[in-house]
């Protein structure tokens, strides 16, 4: 079941797109698109292959668009009005659905504002970063205290392996001839989200 809505965010409203499959347990994941200033929206290719992955395993799927983006009103601020806009998204999933469990994924500038509010707050069972652009955007302490899984490919020029390897307790997951975009590497992608959410 899959529900489109407007909620109330700290810019006015942002776009929210609601997908429950049908086996739906009590775990929630909230997805955050890539760059906004470069095309980047909820309806991404990779977001597409993450939110796929967590609905065949029963997981209810948020997806929307920060300020600025489709319906999202505002303006696009650098990062610090987008990690309140995913606060403001977390604040109403929790208050409206009560998930049991809510994991966080964010697919590049997605990751680093999901690591940003992830080491905010205490109540995310996973964080999910994919392909990370670690050395190139903030992924500033504290770090979250949930489990945290990065998915990256070794042709990505956006990920910075040594700035990546020395953030704490990061699993990590690399995709041989991945670039940042996992062209030709949706198969892998897949399984590795597949075995983060495991």
């Amino acid at each position: 079941m899959k529900n489109c809505l407007d909620i109330e965010g700290p810019a006015g409203k942002l776009e929210v797109m609601v997908d429950q499959p049908d086996n739906a347990g009590d775990t929630w994941a909230v997805l955050c698109h890539p760059h906004p200033l470069y095309g980047g929206s909820m309806h991404d290719g990779v977001l597409d292959i993450a939110a796929n992955v967590a609905l065949y395993k029963g997981i209810s799927v948020v997806r929307f668009n920060f300020r600025g983006v489709g319906r999202s009103a505002g303006t696009h601020s650098g990062g610090a009005g987008e990690a309140d806009d995913l606060a403001a998204v977390l604040a109403w999933l929790a208050s409206t659905h009560h998930p049991a469990r809510t994991l966080l994924c964010g697919y590049s500038f997605g990751s680093s504002i999901a690591w940003h509010i992830a080491g905010k707050t205490g109540s995310l069972e996973l964080l999910l970063l994919i392909a990370p652009p670690v050395g190139m955007m903030p992924f500033d302490p504290p770090a979250p205290s949930c489990l945290v899984h990065a998915i990256w490919g070794d042709s990505d020029s956006f990920v910075d392996e040594e700035a990546l390897e020395a953030l704490p307790g990061v699993v990590q997951h690399c995709i041989e001839d991945a670039d940042h975009f996992f062209m030709g590497c949706h198969e892998g992608l897949s399984a590795a989200v597949d075995e983060a959410l495991s």
